[in-house]
């Protein structure tokens, strides 16, 4: 079983990020500098039977982003910052340490969380882009800033209307609305200068997604999940993980409920180390703003190329 954490603090979280955090280029000095971040590229390529390197690296912007790509790369990338992390800064294993990971990265937490392979979190994060870049019908998503507790009751009365579903709670001061384009059209028009439309090619973590999730069910169903070293934390609950079938549900209505990041920030947010893998800046940036004073450490190309002039 994962081992049990629930009932005492978290000194340590790792945060994963999700989809939406690629770039062209993206994790080369990580590659490049550290030879344990290469061997899970050369893991996810063979797992995969595609080449991880050229994908992040030699390709384009729009192929990157195309979800069936994108869910690889990120996840690929940031197991790779992880496996730095976790073999030249962690500092004991006897630190209590909880992962998690906004939607896709969610996968990359159970590899940390030991749950997973590399191999075998890979493939899934593949077969998981592959799955929603099928979903039927044509969706979209907007991210909403709620700077009061009005705005969040007018955007979630918006959405009630308009057909949308919320995909994402980012904290006290962002919702995600995700749902058919028109509807999502229209939310937009009503909520204006609050609200920005995302460059997605689904409505993800909505109703769109329902065809799909016997598919990703099957898919979870095929692996065996494992004991784990470490704290699994739910995106979709905000709740630590007590079992491995604990992390394989948590994935499985990871697809399709909304990311309660918000959950996680109030989890965590007493731990005095956070720390973020991958091409993370977006997480730094909702947990600098749920989070007073909280300072993430990043694991990134930028700490690589710290780490080369050191």
């Amino acid at each position: 079983m994962t081992r049990e954490v629930s009932n005492h603090p978290i000194l340590k979280v790792g945060q994963f990020p999700g989809q939406g955090s690629q770039s062209l280029g993206m994790g080369r000095a990580l590659r490049e500098t550290f030879p344990e971040a290469q061997e899970v590229y050369e893991i996810a390529s063979e797992s995969t039977g595609i080449d991880v390197v050229a994908l992040c690296e030699r390709t384009s912007e729009d192929y990157l982003a195309q979800t069936q790509n994108a869910q690889l790369a990120i996840v690929t990338v940031s197991v790779a910052a992880w496996r730095v992390w976790d073999e030249r800064v962690r500092e004991s294993e006897r630190d209590t340490v909880a992962f998690c990971g906004h939607s896709i990265g969610a996968l990359s937490a159970a590899i940390a969380c030991g749950a997973l392979t590399i191999a075998e979190g890979t493939r899934l994060a593949r077969s998981r882009g592959l799955l929603m870049s099928q979903a039927p019908g044509r969706g979209s998503m907007l991210a909403v800033a709620v700077g009061s507790v009005q705005n969040r009751r007018d955007t979630l009365r918006i959405a009630e209307e308009c057909g949308l579903d919320v995909a994402a709670y980012n904290g006290d001061r962002q919702l995600v609305l995700s749902g058919r384009v028109e509807g999502v059209a229209v939310a937009h028009e009503r909520l204006g200068a609050r609200s920005r439309p995302l460059r997605v090619s689904h409505g993800f973590h909505s109703r769109l997604m329902d065809p799909i999730l016997p598919g990703w069910s099957q898919l979870l169903n095929e692996v065996t999940f494992k004991p784990g070293r470490s704290g699994y934390l739910g995106s979709a609950s905000g709740q630590l993980a007590g079992s491995p079938e604990q992390v394989r549900e948590d994935l499985r209505g990871g697809l399709r409920s909304p990311v309660r990041w918000d959950r996680v920030l109030k989890r965590t947010a007493k731990s005095p180390q956070w720390a973020v893998f991958g091409p993370g800046r977006a997480l730094v940036g909702l947990g600098r703003r749920g989070v007073p004073g909280v300072a993430p450490i990043t694991i990134d190309d930028a700490y690589a190329r710290n780490a080369r002039k050191s």
